[in-house]
């Protein structure tokens, strides 16, 4: 949010401007930091997503694994959380989490444990990582608690960006190929024609359909089906924002071709364990780890999963039964880990088992798609080419070939 504010400072001299802050409390103490009166605090009428600021109010996930590394290692060195969070405001170039970190400075100074502080910003901060916080609270080892999370954010973010690596190449490979094709039918095919309109002879089937294509995109047609290609992709990306749109996109997810799905799969599998066994670990209760657990999954399939195993938790059933009636999602070794722990009560440390086992299937996983992929890329798109100009220069071959025998 944007306020207008009109202010004076210490010195009686008028200042006015914009504050863009999460809430107008939190507005009000980055102002008071500045050491200004304010006289007068308006919200802004909410701008229209073309004016809007679409990155100024978003936290990366790094920026959130170092806030939680240096809060720790200043709560190590003694300095009161307080103080931390002040010094970790004044250096911090995202303005709109330094207004965070200002109100939640205040709110912990005016007495709010620092969980309870972090809650009031659940856009930032997940259920998961505030429940670590509060468990770390609770046993006087909040220090150790932010070094796990920042390790635990800073793995994860690793890792997330690893498998999306994998699967945008190929997009943006086809991509670029799309575009040089589209310029190709458009201009270079089109100055060709003219050339080949020359011949006194019938062009091959081939060249027709190249030369057709090129029509085709030269004409309001052509130009239609960009166009419905471009609006396409946006109400795509569009109704993926929806609850309707993401649950469908989660489906698709997991059962994509080339291996991706059963990726994904093992990603998500690692999510669930990690979340688990560190909240269980934790002293949280079962059920209650179970449902933070699925609300921070990612994935909707997974988490109607989880929700429905946690309500058979409640009623007394075991963990290991509850996922064994979704053996396409929770993979036999994952299950009979959570058996055995159940068992002997480790089950924080089976989950980590498990956890790491699949960490390892998917760094190879991505490293032997990576190398699957470019080369199949290169066949397609070669295949491709090779067709555009040879129905461009058979024609003139044909010539060529003609002329030679007479």
């Amino acid at each position: 949010m944007e306020f207008k504010y009109s202010a004076r400072t210490q010195e009686g001299q008028e200042s006015t401007g914009i504050v863009k802050a999460a809430s107008k409390e939190v507005a009000i103490n980055a102002l008071q930091a500045k050491k200004l009166f304010i006289t007068s605090l308006t919200p802004l009428e909410a701008q229209s997503i073309w004016k809007k600021d679409l990155f100024g109010s978003h936290v990366p996930v790094k920026t959130i694994s170092t806030f939680a590394q240096e809060v720790a290692v200043l709560l190590k060195s003694g300095t009161p959380i307080v103080s931390s969070l002040r010094a970790l405001a004044q250096q911090e170039k995202n303005s709109y989490f330094k207004t965070i970190i200002l109100g939640m400075a205040d709110k912990v100074r005016g007495g709010s444990p620092f969980s309870k502080a972090l809650s009031e910003f659940p856009k930032i901060f997940s259920p998961f990582f505030i429940n670590v916080i509060k468990s770390g609270e609770a046993s006087g080892r909040l220090d150790d608690s932010l070094i796990y999370l920042a390790d635990h954010l800073k793995t994860e973010y690793e890792l997330r960006s690893k498998i999306k690596g994998a699967m945008i190449y190929p997009i943006f490979v086809l991509g670029v190929f799309a575009a040089v094709f589209i310029v190709m039918m458009i201009v270079v095919i089109p100055n060709l024609k003219k050339s080949l309109s020359q011949f006194d002879q019938e062009m091959p089937m081939l060249t027709k359909g190249v030369l057709g294509m090129a029509d085709f995109f030269g004409t309001w047609g052509g130009i239609a089906l960009i166009i419905f290609l471009i609006i396409g992709i946006v109400l795509a990306v569009w109704w993926k924002k929806t609850s309707q749109g993401k649950a469908f996109y989660d489906r698709l997810a997991l059962k994509l071709p080339f291996k991706l799905g059963s990726l994904l799969q093992k990603y998500y599998l690692t999510r669930f364990c990690e979340n688990l066994s560190v909240l269980i670990n934790a002293g949280l209760p079962i059920s209650e780890a179970l449902k933070i657990t699925a609300d921070v999954v990612g994935n909707d399939v997974y988490q109607k999963a989880l929700e429905r195993a946690q309500k058979r938790v409640i009623r007394g059933e075991e963990i290991s039964t509850t996922l064994e009636d979704r053996p396409d999602l929770f993979h036999p070794l994952a299950i009979q880990m959570v058996r055995v722990g159940e068992k002997t009560g480790t089950l924080g440390d089976s989950l980590q088992k498990v956890v790491d086992f699949y960490q390892g299937e998917i760094n190879r996983s991505v490293d032997n798609l990576s190398k699957l992929i470019e080369p199949a890329l290169i066949l397609v798109i070669g295949v491709m080419v090779g067709v555009l100009v040879l129905g461009i220069y058979l024609p003139i071959i044909s010539v060529e070939m003609g002329a030679m025998h007479m």
